[in-house]
């Protein structure tokens, strides 16, 4: 009875009825244009394309070239539900179900609510299809062909030659759909010359894929570079003295190298025009110390190998005087082998109970024992299993700069 009573006097009250009267209007109005709010149309713009790939890649096929597609949705329903309406409520999806070979197809596009409700109606949407190419991918490795494009005129000028062409990287890996791949004949590189070269040019040039026809209108291509660094030497003709350069050499002979002769002693090389004005040698081949005993001291090297511009010379002839010098053998055995074995390995040395030969001048060999011998083994990259036996490289070295070992030396490494 008192909440009845309360009640009572708040509705005497002019002031609560009345805000209590417009309360309740407005929530009827509420109701009214929810419920019977009028249908309307809307345009959503720029919705993203889906295109589902679960169904092409079955037949190894991926999507190539333009992938990304946005067209317009056209909705109807409520109105006040529209008004709230962005790209992101609209699923837009290709039809790829009958996507089984490689080529361009045209997919039909459907629409939907992205979050599967009924709210509104798709109408339409700005186009019903896209072109889609697909196919199978597929990447080869190519050499880089050089290509010195002239306008008749010779690559150099007169009293110059030109070297080989070397470019910065010598092969390209091109990545795309396999029928344009298997189009592909050869890749080159070329540069357009103005006038002959007077000296050492370099150029970055583009990296150009050809089919049978010499066209390079290819599509959805990735190379694993598009441009590289071409670089033509130029020569000069000058007559200089031939040499040899020594190898392995023990320090002494660093400092003063040993006497040699060479035949012919000179003749006219084609030098780098950068490196003219400083080189009066040429060194016509490279003796190993290792291989130089007074039985073996004399080497012939072929001029082919070397820039002799002069085609009559075929090869040098050289000669090591080792006159003063002779050669000892010293016994060596497993325990003087110094082991580089950074892996920790359990192993065993075998197969090096044998003489070392020591070449040097009589005086100095006969100072020469075991302990001045020095045999190391490197175990740091070898693949070994337990049992096995592999035969290394024995870098073999004596404790005295002015004589050396000769010969190539093997131990058996066991674990």
């Amino acid at each position: 009875m008192k909440n009845k009573s309360f009640i009572n006097k708040l509705f005497q009250n002019d002031k609560i009825v009345f805000a209590f009267s417009v309360l309740v209007a407005i929530v009827i109005w509420m109701m009214v244009v929810v419920g019977a709010s009028t249908q309307s149309t809307r345009v959503i713009k720029g919705v993203k394309v889906t295109i589902d790939n679960s169904i092409p890649s079955q037949f190894d096929l991926s999507v190539f070239g333009e992938s990304e597609f946005y067209v317009d949705v056209t909705v109807s329903g409520k109105k006040y539900l529209l008004s709230n309406l962005t790209e992101k409520d609209i699923v837009v999806n290709a039809v790829t179900n009958n996507v089984n070979s490689a080529g361009v197809h045209n997919l039909s596009l459907y629409s939907e609510a992205a979050n599967g409700k009924n709210e509104f109606t798709v109408s339409s949407l700005s186009q019903k299809s896209v072109n889609v190419y697909f196919d199978t991918t597929k990447t080869v490795q190519l050499v880089i062909e050089p290509e010195i494009v002239t306008s008749g005129s010779p690559i150099v000028s007169d009293g110059f030659t030109s070297g080989d062409v070397n470019l910065s990287e010598s092969t390209v890996t091109i990545t795309g759909p396999s029928t344009e791949i298997n189009k592909i004949t050869r890749v080159v590189t070329r540069h357009v010359l103005e006038s002959p070269l007077v000296s050492n040019m370099s150029a970055e040039t583009e990296v150009i894929p050809l089919d049978e026809n010499n066209r390079s209108d290819f599509q959805y291509l990735e190379m694993s570079t598009n441009k590289v660094v071409l670089t033509i030497p130029v020569f000069k003709v000058k007559t200089a003295e031939a040499i040899v350069t020594f190898k392995n050499a023990p320090d002494n002979y660093v400092v003063t190298p040993l006497k040699y002769s060479i035949t012919p002693g000179s003749a006219d090389f084609d030098i780098l025009v950068d490196e003219y004005d400083q080189t009066e040698q040429v060194s016509v081949g490279t003796i190993d110390f290792r291989n130089l005993y007074p039985g073996n001291d004399s080497f012939v090297f072929d001029a082919s190998e070397v820039a002799v511009s002069d085609k009559s010379i075929t090869e040098f002839k050289v000669k090591v005087d080792l006159s003063d010098y002779s050669q000892e053998s010293v016994k060596v055995s497993e325990d003087k082998v110094h082991v580089n074995n950074p892996n920790n390995l359990e192993y065993k040395i075998s197969g090096l109970n044998k003489s070392v030969t020591v070449v040097g001048k009589k005086e100095v060999l006969s100072k020469i024992t075991t302990d001045m011998i020095n045999i190391e083994v490197d175990l740091s990259s070898v693949a070994i299993t337990k049992g096995e036996t592999v035969s290394l490289p024995a870098v073999v070295t004596v404790n005295d700069s002015s004589c050396w070992v000769c010969g190539s030396y093997m131990v058996e490494v066991t674990l």
